[in-house]
């Protein structure tokens, strides 16, 4: 009675939202920035969480444990927010906390010993729906940028091939179509988290946009930003220069760069954009893919790619595995190739547990049945451990 009880109240749950996209919140911010009183401060660790807030410094006995993302890594590494699931999170939490997995150890274990005087490594996270590949690659990303890495960051690359709100025709080459909205978007939220690296680096060749405006050599990246920012029109282009230049620059001994891209396998998929005569628009034929195809290509050294591939939200994957070769198709797979994988699975059980625990401190898990033994291997059972799953099961309890 008791099981049927909690399976009723769990089918509540089926209609909630599966949206892979990305926003800020300035409500999250805030909330993640309350500041705690000197009896919070003071209270003694939970068995499921950890201090240890730097990546770097999270060993295999951190695994399974809950750190929180300092609020003002927040507002410089993740300016453009997380999914909307995570930030759902983070407001009804008040914090920003992601969990140490396996995964996320094993890909910042490869980032602290790889040669970087070689070409780039491409480090391809994949898994199954919900298994936690994008916070897998944000951990990555804070790795780094603790590190004082460059970080180019492309947190949902199927927002660039679907729902397009303006396509124009390129000025650099008419075969291309230019996504200004979304390129200048991007820039801002690039000139959050690297504001410092902006000032220092300066551009090796003159850039003509218009007639009478120009980017001479020499000047400060900063103001090649500022163009595409200013001047919405030539964004796209703008950011095609940018990547040229951060690709050209990047050595061992300058910086290292960290190309971070959620969900690649956009880049080799269908897109949602049609022309007056109602053809399909390639990826291939808009400018910010075509230079992104560019800067994963291993023809530089200095730096780190990490890409995740996705099937939320993905065009064309009905009916495909979750496996590198069928989400990349082959083409896609020939030019990331060779890479290493990264594979993210369900919970462990110790990882579920950990999970569980942190929910009901969180009082998100409430409802008296769900709080018993019996309860929560039913929640096994029914979100076979898979933490989206189990998340949106726990939200009517």
């Amino acid at each position: 009675m008791q099981g049927r009880s909690l399976s009723a109240i769990v089918r509540l749950c089926r209609l909630a939202s599966h949206g892979h996209a990305f926003h800020g919140s300035p409500g999250v911010r805030e909330a993640c920035s309350a500041p705690q009183t000197d009896t919070e401060a003071r209270k003694p660790l939970p068995v499921f969480r950890t201090d240890q807030t730097d990546p770097g410094l999270h060993t295999d006995r951190h695994a399974g444990l809950h750190f929180c993302i300092p609020p003002e890594d927040l507002k410089t590494t993740f300016p453009h927010g997380f999914t909307r699931r995570f930030q759902r999170q983070i407001k009804t939490f008040g914090e920003a906390c992601v969990m140490v997995r396996e995964p996320g150890l094993e890909l910042v274990s490869y980032l602290k010993v790889a040669n970087y005087s070689h070409p780039v490594v491409r480090y391809v996270i994949y898994g199954e729906k919900g298994c936690g590949k994008t916070l897998t690659l944000c951990h990555a990303v804070q790795y780094c940028a603790r590190r004082d890495w460059l970080i180019l960051h492309i947190p949902d690359a199927y927002l660039w091939v679907k729902h397009c709100s303006e396509l124009l025709p390129s000025t650099y080459n008419p075969a291309r179509l230019d996504q200004p909205l979304e390129a200048s978007t991007w820039l801002k939220n690039f000139r959050i988290t690297n504001e410092p690296y902006l000032a220092q680096l300066k551009t090796q060749q003159r850039y003509m946009w218009t007639k009478r405006e120009a980017t001479d050599e020499g000047r400060p990246l900063g103001e090649l930003v500022d163009q595409g920012i200013a001047r919405v029109k030539s964004a796209s282009d703008v950011v095609g220069v940018l990547f040229k230049e951060l690709k050209a620059q990047c050595r061992p001994d300058t910086y290292r760069l960290l190309v971070a891209v959620d969900g690649v396998n956009a880049l080799w998929g269908p897109t949602t954009m049609r022309r007056g005569d109602k053809s399909e628009v390639l990826p291939s034929e808009l400018t910010l893919i075509h230079n992104l195809r560019k800067l994963l290509s291993n023809d530089w050294a200095g730096g780190a790619v990490v890409a995740t591939l996705t099937q939320t939200g993905a065009l064309g994957s009905s009916g495909m595995s979750h496996h590198p070769h069928q989400l990349l198709r082959k083409t896609g797979f020939d030019h990331l190739d060779p890479f290493v994988p990264v594979q993210v699975e369900n919970y462990t059980q110790k990882e579920f547990e950990s999970c569980y625990q942190y929910y009901i401190d969180r009082k998100w898990l409430q409802h008296d049945k769900a709080l018993t033994e019996e309860g929560k291997q039913e929640l096994i059972f029914l979100s076979n451990s898979n933490p989206g799953t189990f998340d949106r099961l726990c939200g009517p309890l």
